[in-house]
């Protein structure tokens, strides 16, 4: 057999026949289970992980709602260490075109982020408590401190899934699911897309924007009782 053989032929044929079955099967039908298409409350592993491998071992990556609810995690996780939280929003990640818009670190500036503001919140303590306010729990009379174990309240947007669907589903493959999440600050909500793609089973958020989102500024409605608890 010539080197080129070499390289298109499987070393365990066995093994690759078992992979290609198991990738042409392994991510069942592609619809959605009735059990994801409805609001959710996800209740994350505790204590939270502290390092990708933590999260790797809690994340549930064949249930869209587990990403979704790790996705807001891993965002908050910028503010304490941006290295952890970015490792961590790097694995629930998928960056698709041209259905999904990039997720580029450093952005068109170069920056660590995305942009000057996103940069500069995750750096702020005017800011940087922001994304805490989507947590079960986390309110302006406790500091926007949320409550342990964590959990995120899922709401379920039908008319952007079902949109999503009929541009993806069948010409590219991809199955979708788009919830939303509530900041307790000021009502804000934020959009979150998910994605997998035929022959797989592991899901992946494929909107990135929904990072910055998560620092969208309400800290109008803040008294100056509430702003002294955000770090106390």
């Amino acid at each position: 057999m010539g080197l080129f053989d070499k390289v298109m032929s499987a070393v365990d044929p066995a093994a690759a026949a078992a992979a290609a079955n198991a990738y042409s099967g392994g991510g069942g039908p592609m619809i959605l289970q009735p059990g994801w298409k409805c609001d959710r409350q996800i209740v994350l592993k505790d204590p939270a992980p502290e390092s990708l491998e933590e999260l790797k071992a809690a994340v549930d990556v064949s249930d869209p709602g587990s990403i979704c609810a790790y996705w807001v995690y891993a965002v908050m996780c910028l503010t304490a260490d941006y290295d952890i939280g970015m490792d961590m929003m790097k694995y629930l990640y998928a960056d698709i075109e041209p259905f999904g818009r990039g997720f580029t670190e450093g952005g068109a500036s170069g920056r660590a982020g995305w942009d000057t503001y996103f940069n500069d919140r995750i750096k702020s303590d005017e800011y940087r408590w922001l994304p805490r306010a989507y947590f079960a729990g986390s309110v302006a009379s406790n500091g926007f401190h949320p409550a342990q174990p964590l959990t995120v309240q899922l709401h379920y947007n039908d008319p952007n899934t079902n949109t999503l669907n009929s541009q993806t589903l069948q010409q590219l493959g991809r199955l979708n699911i788009v919830y939303w999440v509530q900041s307790n600050a000021a009502g804000n909500k934020v959009n979150i897309e998910l994605s997998r793609f035929d022959g797989s089973a592991r899901w992946y958020v494929t909107k990135g924007t929904s990072s910055t989102s998560l620092f969208y500024d309400q800290r109008a409605g803040l008294t100056a009782e509430a702003k002294a608890k955000l770090w106390t």
